[in-house]
């Protein structure tokens, strides 16, 4: 059995250390436990945000590629409605957190897990690139992250089903209830 409690720190952290002191016990009469500390990661209300939005651009915005003829090495990349083609919300995520990465490096803010890029085990040479995990992303670097998929949407034409006054409304409230406030 897994149990995960936050504690923050304020008026219930007595409180909640009492319930895991209870908890532990608990489940100590079956056998060793294992207790993790960690600071939260990004929350799963970000998780469920950005993958909404991604899902929005997966829906409106399609890709091509093309050879411009003055330079057939070259290729240029096209975004835009009705065009060639469209990839699915894991593609974009890919693509997304791939360039949220790039850009928080060049800003001298890397993330805090980046991706890599490691040898195959083949032994061929090649090389893979992983991406990093947005799970691994910190509460603050999830906000950045959602922030970034907006401001990229709306670059690649992207209607976003909200007004910016409901976004900025819903993001204050957000942060109200994460710090225990009333919006």
């Amino acid at each position: 059995m897994a149990k995960e409690i936050t504690i923050h720190p304020d008026n219930t952290a007595r409180q909640k250390f009492t319930a895991l002191k209870q908890f532990m016990l608990e489940t100590l009469a079956g056998g060793p436990i294992s207790v993790l500390v960690r600071r939260p990661s990004r929350s799963r209300e970000q998780e469920k945000l950005y993958h909404k939005l991604i899902a929005v651009i997966s829906d409106q915005v399609t890709f091509e590629t093309k050879h411009p003829d003055s330079d057939p090495g070259r290729i240029v990349y096209f975004f835009g409605r009705n065009r060639r083609r469209k990839y699915k919300p894991e593609i974009w995520k890919a693509l997304l957190v791939d360039q949220f990465e790039q850009e928080r490096a060049l800003a001298g803010e890397p993330l805090r897990k980046p991706g890599q890029i490691v040898p195959a085990m083949d032994g061929s040479g090649r090389m893979v690139t992983v991406r990093p995990s947005t799970t691994g992303f910190s509460v603050a670097e999830g906000s950045e992250f959602i922030e970034f998929i907006y401001a990229q949407g709306i670059e690649l034409g992207v209607k976003w089903p909200a007004t910016a006054e409901e976004i900025a409304a819903a993001e204050r409230e957000w942060i109200a209830s994460n710090r225990g406030e009333a919006a």
